[in-house]
């Protein structure tokens, strides 16, 4: 990088804009200063699979106009490699799907240019998207973008990496069970999950035609809150998306909810028994708890419903017919390190599944013992009858969710994210994080704000309960001291403006928690 190159990455977002807007910066020297940083950060956690070609076309075309585009104007943004650009692969990991460019780019990727923001690289993911790590076949394998030994969290992963290290203020992402939300954890930066509908899917790839049971969403991950706030309001305040795509939600955006100066009643909650929080993962909640206390808002303890029994659920709906689909779409596929343990899964004889639940869960193998772990098998539905039984127990389950937050006469929640911060890169899977994943299946909005790191110094103090999973997962945090440590914030469906209003609060009421 040049001292231009350099000048231009340390703006900060606010000066980066206005700089755009007035004219003083130039959309091509902007583009070619975020090209320049992000391939010094691919030395270091390769969170980049493609530059996008058109990007200096468009940059030029951008500069040749009288008038600035929009409030983007100018703008660099990453995308995650399932979104469609024009001309461009999206492989999600599979060798197959390369040298099929695309037609047209996506709908969330039009739109952002419409506002004048210029797409500019295409960032790496965990082949198929089931997965908290970060590799690939063809792209290879992404860190943490703040520490290169740590993962880089799933499966938005090189997006999350990139914007960390300084590559980009913003960029886009996906969720379907924590994808936006965990990596925002791990690197250290805001992300919004919104609720299913409020941005268009079309044009995102995806490993396989359908889930049943959870809507996946598009989102955003940015550097912070505030950046994050500004870019969903401008992509939802004028209906942008219908142009492009009839079946979004036609929700204007609520600048009241956000602006909104009300004291709310927050739940929280700093951990829970399937997966009990390890280090200063519950600090971070409380933390958060004293900081909304001091602006005025009334936090009130919230019980979450039996998480063993969730788990169990989200395992049977999420693997209904899709381990099926998920061998097909890996036939003849090098398959990637972090979803191995998912593939031999998918080609495992359900008796030995059950078998190795009951090792799990039984003691006479001691070492072994986890009943988080036994949780993980023996699911998936094979019967249109267990389909309906597993939506009635979730059906259950979300009734106890909406009946205690209306008791409680909530406005919205804080929670962890994860049990622990990043662990190492080459971490083996414990369990997906029913911190996370809840919010998916009942299709609440929520979001991340980085709040602090991981001191070390309550790790030892924590209770593994002879469990196994318990046991790897102290160890690992053992590793990720300095880590990240991020908030989540969960607001009712469609009050995703509420939940970023909160988000902002804690940002600003703790402006700069994570050194560089």
């Amino acid at each position: 990088m040049g001292p231009e190159e350099r000048r231009i990455m340390a703006l900060s977002w606010d000066d980066l804009v206005a700089g755009l807007q007035t004219r003083k910066l130039t959309a091509a020297k902007v583009l070619e200063a975020h090209i320049a940083k992000a391939l010094d950060i691919s030395e270091q956690s390769n969170p980049v699979t493609d530059f996008i070609p058109l990007a200096h076309e468009w940059a030029k075309e951008l500069d040749d106009l009288e008038e600035v585009k929009g409030p983007l104007h100018g703008v660099p943004f990453c995308l995650k490699e399932e979104l469609d650009v024009v001309g461009m692969d999206s492989t999600l990991g599979f060798a197959k799907r390369l040298y099929k460019p695309a037609t047209e780019s996506a709908v969330i990727v039009k739109v952002l240019q419409d506002l004048g923001a210029v797409p500019f690289c295409k960032t790496n993911l965990p082949q198929t998207l089931f997965s908290y790590g970060g590799d690939n076949p063809i792209f290879g394998n992404t860190t943490n973008g703040r520490n290169n030994k740590l993962g880089p969290g799933g499966s938005s992963s090189g997006t999350a990496a990139l914007i960390a290290a300084g590559g980009a203020h913003f960029g886009t992402g996906s969720d379907i069970g924590g994808s936006l939300r965990i990596p925002a954890h791990f690197n250290g930066v805001a992300s919004l999950k919104p609720t299913p509908g409020r941005l268009s899917l079309k044009g995102g790839a995806a490993p396989i035609d359908v889930v049943i049971g959870i809507r996946p969403t598009l989102g955003i991950i940015a550097s912070t809150p505030v950046i994050l706030t500004f870019v969903m309001e401008k992509m939802l305040e004028h209906g942008h998306q219908l142009k492009y795509d009839h079946l979004v939600l036609p929700i204007p955006w609520n600048t009241p909810a956000l602006e909104s100066k009300k004291n709310l009643r927050i739940g929280y909650f700093t951990s829970i028994p399937f997966l009990p929080t390890i280090g200063d993962s519950g600090d971070m909640v409380l933390k958060a708890k004293k900081s909304l206390e001091s602006l005025g808002h009334t936090l009130v303890p919230y019980e979450m419903p039996d998480l063993y029994s969730f788990m169990s659920i989200n395992g049977d709906i999420m693997l209904s017919g899709s381990l099926k689909l998920l061998k097909k779409s890996l036939e003849h596929e090098q398959i990637a390190d972090s979803i191995k343990t998912i593939v031999k899964a998918a080609y495992m004889p359900k008796w030995l599944m059950r078998m190795i639940g009951m090792i799990f869960r039984s003691k006479v193998i001691s070492s072994l013992h986890s009943k988080r772990m036994a949780v993980n098998f023996d699911r998936g539905i094979n019967s249109v009858n267990d389909f309906y039984e597993a939506t009635g127990k979730l059906n259950t389950i979300t009734k106890k969710v909406v009946t205690e937050w209306q008791k409680l006469e909530l406005d919205c929640l804080i929670s962890n994210v994860y049990h622990v911060p990043a662990p190492p890169s080459n971490s083996p899977p414990i369990s997906p994080s029913p911190y996370v994943i809840v919010w998916n299946l009942l299709e609440f909005p929520a979001g991340v704000v980085p709040m602090g790191t991981e001191s070390g110094k309550k790790i030892d103090e924590f209770d593994d309960e002879g469990d196994w999973a318990l046991k790897s997962a102290k160890e690992d945090v053992k590793k990720s001291i300095g880590a990240p440590i991020g908030v989540q914030v969960v607001g009712l469906p469609y009050q995703d403006e509420m939940t970023l209003r909160i988000m902002k609060e804690l940002w600003c009421a703790n402006p700069h928690p994570i050194s560089s």
